[in-house]
C-alpha cells in the first residue's frame, strides 16, 4: 500500500498554497493538505508542539499508519518535528524553504503596521511580486492588525525560534529532499546547505528565480521533484509507471483531499 503524502503550509499562507502542487501530485498518489490550527488554537497552548499534536491526530483519526510528510518554511518545521518524534511512521520528509535552523523572527514588527509595510515585506518573500496580491495584502494585514492574533503571530514565531533542530537531525533516518529558491530571503541559501550538511543524506534541489515559497511561485517544477523524490525513495509507483511532464501539464486540477472529510 501506497503512504500518503501531507502537504504543510507555513505561517500566513493556508492549504491553498499548496494546491496546484498537490493536484499534479494527486494523478498519481493520495495528498492530503490539512489546516493547520494556527490561529483557531487558544494563545497559552499557541507553539509548534500543539501543531505536532494536531497532525499526529489527524494520522490517527485516519489511521494513517505511514506518511510521506513535506511542508513549507513553519510547515516544515512541523513536519521535521513529527519525523523525528515518530519515525517509525515516516515513508519520506520533504523541506521547502524549511523553518528549524534560522528564521528572521527577530525583526520587529510596527504596534499598528500599515499595508504598506505588510506590503514590503510581502515582497520579501517572493521572486515574482505578483504573488504580492491585493488580496494577500489584505489578509496578512487583517490579521496582524487583530491584537489577538498579532498576539499568537509572535507566540508562534517565538516558539519556532527557540526550536533549532540542529542538534537533532543526525537521527533522522527516512529519506529527505530539501527543495529551495534560489533567490530566497526568508531562509537564504547558506541555510539549506546547512541543512544538507545536518542531513548528509538528503537530497538537494536549487529553483532558480524563486524566493521563499517555490510551492506558490514555481508549484510545477516543485511538483516534479516530489514526484522524482517519491518514485526513488519511498516506495511509491506511479499508477502509469511514469511521473513525467504528461501527468504535470494537465489542466484538469482533481479535488484535494482533505482529512476532515474522509
Amino acid at each position: 500500500m501506497k503512504p500518503a503524502i501531507m502537504l504543510l503550509h507555513g505561517m500566513f499562507a493556508g492549504p491553498g498554497s499548496w494546491e496546484a502542487c498537490g493536484a499534479w501530485l494527486q494523478k498519481e498518489w493520495p495528498v492530503y493538505v490539512p489546516e493547520l490550527p494556527i490561529f483557531e488554537t487558544p494563545y497559552k497552548k499557541v507553539g509548534l508542539n500543539s501543531l505536532v499534536d494536531h497532525i499526529k491526530r489527524m494520522l490517527d483519526d485516519k489511521e494513517i499508519e505511514r506518511i510521506v510528510l513535506g511542508g513549507n518554511s513553519l510547515g516544515g518545521h512541523v513536519a521535521l518535528k513529527l519525523a523525528l518524534a515518530y519515525p517509525d511512521r515516516m515513508a519520506g520528509l520533504v523541506l521547502v524553504g524549511s523553518s528549524g535552523l534560522f528564521d528572521r523572527t527577530n525583526q520587529t514588527t510596527p504596534i499598528h503596521p500599515s499595508r504598506e509595510w505588510v506590503r514590503k515585506k510581502m515582497t520579501e518573500v517572493f521572486y515574482d511580486e505578483a504573488h504580492v496580491t491585493e488580496a494577500l495584502v489584505r489578509k496578512v494585514h487583517e490579521t496582524i492588525s487583530s491584537p489577538e492574533q498579532a498576539r499568537k503571530v509572535v507566540r508562534m514565531a517565538r516558539s519556532a525560534k527557540h526550536d533549532n533542530l540542529r542538534e537533532k537531525l543526525s537521527h533522522l533516518s527516512c529519506p529527505v529532499m530539501l527543495i529551495w529558491g534560489a533567490d530566497d530571503q526568508i531562509t537564504p541559501l547558506n541555510v539549506a546547505f546547512e541543512f544538507k550538511r545536518c542531513l548528509p543524506h538528503a537530497e538537494m534541489e536549487l529553483i532558480e528565480r524563486c524566493g521563499h515559497a517555490p510551492n506558490i511561485e514555481r508549484p510545477r517544477e516543485v511538483a516534479r521533484i516530489i514526484g522524482r523524490f517519491l518514485v526513488g525513495h519511498c516506495s511509491l509507483q506511479p499508477a502509469n509507471g511514469d511521473h513525467g511532464s504528461a501527468a504535470l501539464d494537465s489542466k484538469t486540477h482533481p479535488r484535494l483531499i482533505d482529512p476532515a472529510s474522509v
